[in-house]
Parts: structure tokens; C-alpha cells; sequence
């Protein structure tokens, strides 16, 4: 009896199976493929449209669906479709969330950060923005802001004197009831921006100038300041005569030690600086003997020990440079007037009279 067919049933079976699973692995690649385009289809619909940094305002009108707020986002090249916008917002449930508004948006943001701005109304603000330089005392900060309109100048000073209106700042409890201006040497030196429609400007701006000085000047500073044997008051007191005095950074933390080492051995300070504040005129290089002996609890040259207060607002630098100051043995200072901005530092008083001739000499060039 034949066994050929049996053998031929044989054969024919494992091709079957071959073309089975080569069918299989051809649909799987294509779905696999399919997928893989998908997906980066649906990465690149989510990432930003790029092509520029720019910030440009676009309107969202109230009452606007989600499909007119993803035509204007398409049109304004924000978003790589506005379908695609509309079917996120769907999937996350933010659909009709979106505030009304207008908006600061740019091509380098991806369509969730541009949602999230919506959703939160991240919405554009005018803000005035404004810069008080290091060194400049309360009468010349209101003045300049006056001067640009950013505040009333008559109601700017009688906020500084509140001291029940800025309670909630740790430092003010240690301002002495006869310091000139309560928060001279608190508002720190900076730029600012603030609302334009902001109510009570005066408040804002003193307030976010508090708010600053409390943030920089830390816990490990606190800690300094008393192991010093200061109060933090004394050190932003301190810290404001060095701001005056010195020019050259470098020079900061010397200036500071001379001053720590006249405290140290009740020297009276003899700052220039102090009388310049009281005169309420730091452009005067020269001051008369008479100006020197003015009886105010400022005049450094006829009191000992520090003024009631700061007389400028000292920068990170200078407070910086008074916490840690340089250890010297020197006692005196003055100012080269070669052009360098520096000084001719002494340990004795002949020594200072010698760089007081020096100096001198360098004007006569």
C-alpha cells in the first residue's frame, strides 16, 4: 500500500504555518509601524511651533468656544492645530475653563504650557518697572520715584514713619523710636516691577522693597550680626556708612574693618558720609569745620559709637562686607584722589597725616 500522500500532507503543513505568521508579522509591523506615527504625530502636535522667542499679546474674547480660541491660536502660529487644541482640552476636561483676557504668549511654549496660562488667566498686566540704586537715602528714592510718577511723594515719606503699618516685618521692631526715617536702609537697593493699576502704589512699592531686604538678608546673616555682638539694626547701620564710603568692592570689607576696629575702641567713626546725610547733600566733597561740629545724633565726628540709623540703602556688598570684614589693624582711611576711586589706608594717626599729604599732592597733578 502507498504512503505518498501521507508524506505529502506532511510537507504541506509546516508551509501553512509559514505564511501564517509571516502574514502576522507583517500586519504587526504595520501597526506597529502606525503606531510609532501616531505617536509622534501626537508629540509633535503637542510640542511648541518654534521658529522665534517672541512674546506677542493675543485676546481671548469672553465667551469664545474652544474652537474659535484654537482658530486664533493657529492663526497667530501658537499652536500646530486648532482640532488638536480642542481634542486636548476635551481629554483633560478643560473645555470652557479657559479665561477670557489678553495674553503674553510665544512660539517656544508647548500647547500644555499655553493651556495651563489660560486655564490659570495668566493674563497680561501694564507694570511699571523701576530701579533704586545702592546708596541713595529715603529723601532721594522719593524723589525719584515722584519724579517718574510712580508714587505721591508727601504720601510715600508718611508711610515710611508708619511703624504699625509694617508690623508684620521682624527687622522694624529693632528701629530706635529717633531714627530719622523708620525704614531708611530697609528698602533695598534693586529693580522692580510692579502692577500699573496696582491700588495704594505708595503701599506696593515700599512693600516689595521691605520684602526683598527680608529675603536677602538671612538666617546665617541674623546669626552673624550676633555673634558680632550688633543688632541687625546696627549692621544695615554700619553696612550704610561703608556703602558711602567705599567704591572699589574690593575695598568694602577693609572700610568695614576700619570702623569695626574704631567701635572696638570707642573711636569715634568720623564719617564724612554722616554729615553729608545731614545736610541731606552727599555731592559735598569738602566740609567746613563748621559742618563738622553740626549737634546732631548723625554727626559721627562729635559722637561716638553709631548714628540712630542707616543714612542710605546698603547693597548685599556692603552688608556683606560688614558682617565679614576684613581683619586689619588699620584705623584710618582716606581717599587717594588719584582717580582710582581708592583709598590710603593707616594704622596710626601720622600715618594718615602722611597719606592725607599724599593724597593732597595726587590733586595738585
Amino acid at each position: 500500500m502507498s504512503q505518498n500522500p501521507p508524506e505529502t500532507k506532511l510537507k504541506r503543513t509546516p508551509r501553512l504555518w509559514v505564511i501564517f505568521l509571516s502574514i502576522f508579522l507583517v500586519l504587526l509591523m504595520g501597526a506597529s509601524a502606525g503606531a510609532w506615527w501616531a505617536w509622534n504625530t501626537y508629540q509633535t502636535m503637542l510640542s511648541p511651533v518654534g521658529g522665534t522667542d517672541e512674546e506677542f499679546l493675543v485676546t481671548v474674547p469672553r465667551g469664545a468656544s474652544s474652537r474659535q480660541i484654537g482658530q486664533i491660536l493657529a492663526e497667530q502660529g501658537l499652536v500646530h492645530d486648532a482640532r488638536v487644541f480642542r481634542l486636548y482640552l476635551r481629554y483633560f476636561e478643560l473645555d470652557g475653563k479657559i479665561q477670557a483676557g489678553t495674553y503674553y504668549l510665544s512660539p517656544i511654549l508647548s500647547l500644555a504650557e499655553i493651556v495651563d496660562k489660560l486655564v490659570a488667566g495668566q493674563v497680561y498686566r501694564e507694570t511699571i518697572r523701576f530701579t533704586v540704586p545702592e546708596g541713595m537715602f529715603i529723601l532721594g528714592i522719593a524723589d525719584r520715584l515722584a519724579q517718574r510718577g510712580i508714587v505721591d511723594k508727601e504720601r510715600f515719606l508718611e508711610l515710611i514713619q508708619d511703624r504699625e503699618h509694617w508690623h508684620d516685618f521682624w527687622f522694624i521692631q529693632e528701629i530706635p523710636a529717633n531714627a530719622e526715617w523708620l525704614l531708611e536702609g530697609y528698602l533695598f537697593p534693586d529693580t522692580y516691577e510692579i502692577a500699573a493699576d496696582a491700588e495704594d502704589r505708595e503701599e506696593r512699592v515700599i512693600r516689595v522693597m521691605l520684602r526683598r531686604f527680608e529675603q536677602l538678608f538671612t538666617q546665617e546673616m541674623r546669626e552673624r550680626a550676633e555673634e558680632l555682638g550688633f543688632s541687625v539694626h546696627e549692621i544695615v547701620t554700619l553696612s550704610s556708612i561703608v556703602e558711602k564710603e567705599a567704591v572699589v568692592d574690593k575695598e568694602r570689607p577693609v572700610i568695614a574693618g576700619v570702623f569695626h576696629n574704631r567701635l572696638a575702641q570707642r573711636m569715634m567713626l568720623q564719617s564724612c558720609a554722616t554729615v553729608n546725610y545731614i545736610l541731606k547733600d552727599f555731592s559735598i566733597r569738602t566740609l567746613t569745620t563748621a559742618q563738622l561740629n553740626i549737634n546732631n545724633p548723625y554727626n559721627t565726628y562729635r559722637n561716638t559709637g553709631l548714628p540712630p540709623g542707616p543714612i542710605a540703602a546698603p547693597g548685599i556688598r556692603s552688608l556683606m562686607a560688614t558682617l565679614w570684614p576684613e581683619e586689619t589693624n588699620y584705623l584710618f582711611f582716606v581717599a587717594k584722589d588719584d582717580g582710582s576711586s581708592q583709598h590710603y589706608f593707616a594704622r596710626t594717626y601720622a600715618e594718615h597725616r602722611s597719606n592725607i599729604a599724599k593724597a593732597a599732592r595726587n590733586r595738585r597733578k
